[in-house]
C-alpha cells in the first residue's frame, strides 16, 4: 500500500505544478532542456546524420527523404534524453525555490500539512515572490547557485560509483542477466533521491539524513522514484514533467517527515 501512496505523489505533483502560482516554475526547465536539445543536434547532427548517410546510388538518392527525418527525430529523441542530467543541474536554483512554493501552497490548503513554523516562513517567501516574482526568482537563483550546484555534485559523487557497478555487472556473463532489474530499481532509487533532495536541503537537512530517512520511508520512496523514472523516460516530455517530479518529491519529503 505504501508502494501505491508513493506512485501517488507524482500525479498530485503534475496537479499542484499546474497550480496558477506555480506555473511559472513550468517552463524554465523545458526552456533549458529544449535549448540544449537543439544546440546538441546543432554542433552534432549534422555530422552524424552525413556519417549515416554517405553518398547514395543516383537510383537510391529518394532513400535520404526517409533517412535523413528519421534519423532527426532519433536524434532529437536521444539528445532528449542525455541532457536532462545537464537541465537538472542547471535548473537546480529554481527547483530549490519550486520545492518551498509548493510546501507554501499545501500549507494555505491546509496549515496540518506541514509544521506551522514552516507555514509562515514559507506563506511568506511565496508572498514576497508575488510582488517581486522576477527580482526574486532572479536574485536567488544567482545567490544560491553555487550552494545549489555543490548539492547536485554531491549527487553525482553518490551515483557514479554505483552506476558504474551497473555497469560492470551488465558485462558479467549469466549475472548480467539481472542487470534489467537492477537497472530499474537503482532508477527508482535514484529518482527519488534526486526529486525528495530539494525540500531536504530547504530544510537544511543533510544529503546524508536524507538518504537515510529514504531508506526508512523504503516502499514510498521506490513508488515515488519507479513513477518518475517511467515519466523521465519520455524524451521531450519530460522536460516539461520536471516540475511535477520536484512537486511530487516535495511530497514524498514531507510524507517521510510526518512518518517520522
Amino acid at each position: 500500500m505504501s508502494f501505491f501512496i508513493g506512485v501517488s505523489f507524482f500525479f498530485q505533483g503534475l496537479a499542484l505544478a499546474n497550480k496558477p502560482r506555480l506555473r511559472r516554475f513550468f517552463w524554465i526547465p523545458a526552456g533549458i532542456g529544449l535549448s540544449l536539445t537543439v544546440v546538441t543536434l546543432y554542433f552534432f547532427g549534422a555530422s552524424i546524420i552525413s556519417a549515416a548517410t554517405p553518398d547514395l546510388p543516383t537510383w537510391l538518392q529518394w532513400l535520404e527523404w526517409i533517412i535523413v527525418p528519421a534519423l532527426l527525430l532519433l536524434l532529437a529523441l536521444i539528445s532528449a534524453w542525455s541532457v536532462s542530467f545537464i537541465t537538472i543541474i542547471v535548473a537546480s536554483p529554481l527547483f530549490g525555490r519550486l520545492a518551498t512554493a509548493v510546501e507554501s501552497e499545501i500549507a494555505q490548503a491546509g496549515p496540518t500539512n506541514v509544521k506551522n513554523s514552516a507555514h509562515t516562513n514559507l506563506s511568506d517567501t511565496l508572498q514576497h515572490q508575488d510582488t517581486h516574482p522576477h527580482n526574486e526568482v532572479a536574485g536567488s537563483m544567482a545567490n544560491d547557485l553555487v550552494k545549489d550546484i555543490s548539492r547536485e555534485l554531491r549527487k553525482l559523487r553518490y551515483h557514479l560509483p554505483r552506476l558504474a557497478g551497473l555497469l560492470l555487472l551488465s558485462l558479467i556473463p549469466v549475472v548480467n542477466l539481472l542487470a534489467p532489474l537492477v537497472g530499474g530499481l537503482y532508477s527508482a532509487w535514484m529518482m527519488s533521491v534526486q526529486f525528495s533532495d530539494y525540500a531536504a536541503d530547504n530544510h537544511e537537512m543533510s544529503f546524508t539524513a536524507s538518504l537515510a530517512q529514504l531508506k526508512r520511508n523504503l516502499a514510498p520512496s521506490m513508488g515515488f522514484g519507479f513513477m518518475t523514472s517511467l515519466a523521465m523516460a519520455i524524451p521531450l516530455a519530460n522536460f516539461f514533467l520536471l516540475p511535477a517530479a520536484v512537486a511530487g518529491g516535495t511530497l514524498l519529503w514531507q510524507h517521510n517527515q510526518k512518518g517520522e
